[in-house]
């Protein structure tokens, strides 16, 4: 992608979010104005009786100001959370949404008709929805946000729903307890499990809480609430998460495991229009996936994100190699330049279908940086004559990048290069696989490849080794030799008589 091109797409982003981001503050300058007539004095000296809409414009002011402190601190200081613009916006959306319904659920409800009109209206704070809020955040982004989101988002509603001691300490356990069990969910199912499992933790908690700060009128009902909060957290968070993928570009587990499946039209294409892409592709999809257990990244996502990585391919297969077999190789007839220039095109096609498609944020980062700023080396080495004439430069003959960025575009950088390389080894043995993998490794850290993924999120020299050797391991097995069979075999199928 080109740089103006680059700064375009970001000041397109920027736009966006900041358009999100006004619109959002609006809306909840009006919702703090409706709840107003409480929240603020009728009169305040010179500005009579516009203070309540003053008081909304800096209550919301105040509220956004501290989100984007405890979040930006997180940011700066937690080596694990790194949030951009749209992460900030989703966070504050989400802690202004969840403040609002606290403070529905602990006056509206007490309010409805047909309700039992003896139970204290404090004992509504246990059906703050804060366990479902808390699963979505660690399910789209990880655990160090979700905890993070969780304090602001309990104080927040803690503060709507009174102030008591025992709605923040209750939403601390219940968003803590919802989030710790919703780790690396790919499927429905376990998701429906997270409330039956912390259910019973949050249940014991809101009586406890209960009985130590009004006695045991309620604890009954305390505790049934509760229950009944957490175990509806995982259709809730199910139900909002589509909506969450959607709005802001996330890719849940869920929806990696949907992507997966091979009946995706963008894969299939794939899979007729550039078979040998596609082979390339799982072959790939195999290496990340064991590279990333061996050092607990996400090997899901790098499975997935494998199969879609050189997507970009199917606009012109023809041009790839794993593409050629029987037909002539188009590049003998193309000068190095143009070659570079088809070649690294690949990734901006891959770019655009992915935004076509839908396949969100995480995918579509590993697709714009699995090449990282490499070299093209063979079309480097066929234009050292032009180079040493001037008329070129070896920086042209790089990928524009960006480099990785997580650990899991750095693995699919490396399996990328390693799978391409074995493929031209004729009957090679364990030590030559092993040196091919080596070398290929050694070469993009020397290159600085790895410099952003190093400093973002902490890719050891350990983890390379570890990567490595799980390469080594699937490469033996994918190319393991074969037993040559007898001649008598080779022929055509003789006729049963």
């Amino acid at each position: 992608m080109r740089p103006r091109e680059a700064a375009n797409g970001r000041r397109g982003l920027l736009l966006r979010e900041t358009f999100i981001g006004l619109v959002s503050a609006a809306v909840f300058v009006v919702l703090f104005y409706l709840w107003g007539e409480e929240m603020f004095p009728g009169t305040a000296g010179r500005m009579g009786g516009i203070f309540p809409f003053v008081g909304a414009v800096a209550l919301t002011l105040a509220v956004a100001l501290f989100l984007t402190e405890w979040f930006g601190f997180a940011r700066r200081e937690v080596s694990k959370v790194r949030l951009a613009a749209r992460d900030f916006l989703f966070l504050c959306l989400l802690s202004l949404i969840l403040m609002f319904l606290a403070k529905g659920v602990v006056e509206v409800l007490p309010s409805v008709p047909n309700i039992n009109r003896a139970m204290p209206a404090r004992l509504y704070v246990y059906l703050i929805p804060l366990p479902a809020f808390a699963m979505i955040v660690r399910i789209l982004l990880n655990s160090e946000v979700a905890i993070i989101f969780t304090v602001a988002a309990s104080v927040l509603s803690a503060a709507a729903a009174g102030g008591r001691w025992p709605a923040l300490l209750f939403l601390l356990l219940s968003g803590t307890a919802g989030a710790s069990r919703s780790g690396r969910i790919q499927d429905r199912y376990r998701m429906l499990m997270v409330g039956v499992l912390a259910s019973p933790i949050c249940a014991a908690g809101a009586i406890a809480l209960e009985l130590a700060f009004h006695g045991s009128a309620g604890i009954m009902w305390a505790g049934i609430f509760a229950g009944i909060n957490v175990l509806a957290a995982g259709p809730i968070a199910l139900a909002l998460l589509p909506v969450a993928e959607y709005a802001f570009g996330y890719a849940s587990d869920i929806r990696l495991m949907e992507l997966a499946g091979t009946g995706h039209p963008l894969l299939k294409r794939l899979m007729i229009e550039a078979p040998g892409t596609f082979h390339h592709s799982v072959v790939v999809g195999t290496l990340a996936e064991s590279g990333a257990s061996t050092i607990h990244a996400n090997p899901l996502l790098c499975r997935v994100a494998a199969l879609f990585h050189d997507v970009g391919k199917v606009t012109k297969p023809q041009y790839f190699s794993e593409n050629q077999a029987g037909f002539e190789n188009v590049h003998d007839a193309l000068s190095p330049g143009m070659s570079r220039v088809v070649i690294i095109s690949h990734v901006k096609e891959g770019l655009r279908l992915a935004k076509e498609h839908r396949l969100g944020d995480r995918i579509a980062e590993i697709i714009a940086q699995h090449h990282g700023t490499s070299f093209l080396y063979f079309f480097l080495d066929k234009a050292q004559p032009q180079i040493q004439e001037r008329r070129d430069s070896e920086e042209t003959f790089r990928y524009p990048g960006p480099r990785p960025r997580t650990r899991e575009a750095a693995i699919i950088m490396l399996a990328d290069s390693v799978e391409a390389a074995s493929r031209s080894l004729k009957d090679p043995s364990q030590a030559e696989l092993d040196e091919s993998v080596m070398r290929i490794v050694n070469r993009a850290y020397m290159d600085g490849q790895l410099n952003e993924c190093d400093m973002t999120c902490d890719m050891t020299l350990r983890d390379l080794h570890a990567v490595s050797q799980a390469f080594m391991k699937v490469l033996s097995a994918v190319l393991h030799a074969r037993v040559d069979y007898p001649e008598s075999g080779k022929g055509p199928l003789s006729q049963v008589p």
